[in-house]
């Protein structure tokens, strides 16, 4: 995939896992020394690319926290969600100074249709005429560019919900909605399919690739470790594992590499050993 304009030869997509690049502050900087790098994980933005069993590469472009990840295998590339309507530009420069054109992206799958995630897609669509797919449910978010009601997990989202809830986003139209499951391969001629998951939103989505799923807010990595965790909002926390189980056990049984709209990426251990404690810890306040 050339960027517009130049002349030489485009250049071959890295082979192998290449750690995050991550821009600090002077501050936090200061952190990651005192912490060994352990800030690294929390990095507002940051560039990694992590190598599939198939080829495909799975390029994680964090900004403002947020995760965008474009799937990419050879000539062909999708984005999975697309950060904050104001980050976008930034976005498609990040995309372009990795030697991706970002008009030739051939698709936008929205995990879901909260602002820091859908917002950055009506840009690329404008922009570059790209197709979006948003699952049946979102669609009242994505045409009003509003975030449903969210319910905070812990004391971090009870003191950021004004904030978060309050995120808006110009409008779109999606060109594609996901009542169920949908191929990508005709679309984007990668072969990975998108599964309709209701549970953090109506219309969540998650997909499947290779040996890896890209989950939106299903579930988060954790800031300072490579652990998993609960989002900071989630409605109704018992459906929660239940889709992750079912996520793990039969939509993605294969998948070994799990991709989260925040921080991350985890492997499937991780997810696996934060869910069984949460079913353990529920087990024991039981009467």
């Amino acid at each position: 995939m050339n960027i517009p304009g130049r002349h030489a030869a485009p250049r071959s997509l890295p082979r192998l896992t290449r750690s995050p690049t991550c821009r600090l502050g002077p501050l936090a900087t200061l952190l990651s020394v005192l912490t060994a790098g352990a800030l690294t994980s929390a990095c507002a933005t940051t560039h990694g690319v992590r190598r599939l069993a198939d080829g495909t590469e799975v390029h994680t472009f964090r900004r403002e926290w947020t995760n965008a990840h474009l799937v990419v295998h050879g000539d062909s590339a999708f984005l999975v969600d697309a950060g904050f309507e104001r980050e976008a530009p930034g976005l498609a420069e990040a995309i372009a100074a990795e030697g991706l054109d970002p008009a030739r992206i051939r698709a936008i799958v929205l995990t879901h249709g909260h602002a820091d995630h859908a917002g950055g897609a009506g840009w690329f669509q404008r922009r570059y005429g790209t197709p979006v797919i948003v699952g049946r449910g979102d669609e009242g978010m994505t045409a009003s560019g509003r975030n449903e009601p969210l319910c905070p997990t812990d004391d971090t989202a009870r003191d950021r919900l004004a904030s978060d809830q309050g995120a808006t986003y110009a409008p779109l139209a999606p060109t594609t909605i996901v009542e169920d499951a949908l191929s990508l391969a005709a679309l984007t001629g990668i072969d990975a399919e998108v599964v309709r998951l209701p549970g953090h939103t109506e219309g969540s989505l998650v997909v499947v690739v290779s040996n890896a799923a890209l989950v939106g807010d299903l579930f988060r990595g954790n800031v300072f470790d490579a652990g998993t965790s609960v989002h900071f909002y989630m409605c109704d926390l018992e459906d929660n594992r239940r889709d992750v189980a079912h996520l793990l056990g039969e939509l993605a049984p294969a998948a070994v590499t799990f991709f989260p709209g925040h921080f991350g990426p985890l492997e499937r251990s991780s997810v696996e050993d934060a869910f069984a404690r949460l079913r353990e810890e529920t087990s024991s306040v039981r009467p």
